[in-house]
């Protein structure tokens, strides 16, 4: 039974890989910004009192990460998983498919500074706080959820400027990472989903959000330490940094 922390878990794929790894019988610390609005995230907990915890989680607060630690220390003495999945589009805008791209020329210092702090820094943040429980695990695993659009090579259309911008420094984070653990025998990678139909997907998205967890899963499930320090699809293919 594996140990895994799961950051923005109240909805999309976050709920969505909490689901899936109760389900196979793992043990989930699920982190959530307000937990008691989390209906969907409470019922899986009363379905699984004793392998699902569900932790109160501001990702940009240091305060909030060491008594997310402090309350996992108290259960486990270890992760085995870190799963760090929060993360938005812009400030005060939920899906790609609600004319959510602020141009260039509106562009504000504050909201690109939001987006970094969620998208980027946020999660190496966390892993930073709960390195200690990941090090006491036999195999410990980082996965951060990125998206393809941070791929410099590969980004070919204009727009989505911070988005994409923090999704490019996340997979810059996650080999870093890799350089700095891989020798502890952590594996660390950028994972992108799809384009997957969750609020912040949007309708038009054509990958579930079922399907996209599935596959990320399998990646995990595989993954060797010398595909560590990469940047991987749900469907199992390698992407362009």
């Amino acid at each position: 039974m594996k140990r895994i922390f799961i950051t923005g878990a109240n909805r999309g794929l976050g709920l969505e890989f909490t689901r899936q790894l109760l389900a196979r019988g793992e043990r989930v610390f699920a982190g959530a910004r307000r937990p008691e609005q989390a209906e969907a995230l409470q019922q899986l907990a009363a379905a699984h009192p004793d392998r699902l915890t569900i932790l109160p989680l501001d990702v940009t607060e240091q305060a909030s990460l060491d008594a997310a630690r402090d309350a996992v220390a108290e259960r486990a003495e270890a992760l085995d998983w870190l799963i760090n999945n929060a993360g938005i589009i812009r400030v005060g805008a939920g899906s790609f498919d609600r004319g959510t791209d602020v141009p260039l020329g509106e562009l504000q210092a504050a909201d690109l500074r939001r987006v970094f702090e969620i998208n980027s820094v946020a999660p190496l943040l966390a892993a930073q706080t709960l390195l200690p429980l990941l090090r006491n695990s036999a195999a410990p695993l980082i996965a951060n959820l990125s998206s393809w659009v941070g791929s410099i090579a590969d980004k070919a259309m204009p727009g989505y400027y911070a988005y994409c911008a923090s999704k490019a420094a996340l997979n810059m984070f996650t080999r870093l990472l890799h350089l700095d653990l891989h020798s502890q025998g952590f594996r660390v990678v950028s994972l992108h989903p799809g384009w997957v139909r969750t609020e912040m997907g949007g309708a038009r998205a054509p990958v579930a959000t079922p399907d996209a967890v599935r596959g990320l899963l399998q990646v995990l499930d595989r993954l060797t330490p010398e595909q560590s320090g990469r940047f991987w699809d749900q469907l199992g293919a390698e992407r362009n940094w």
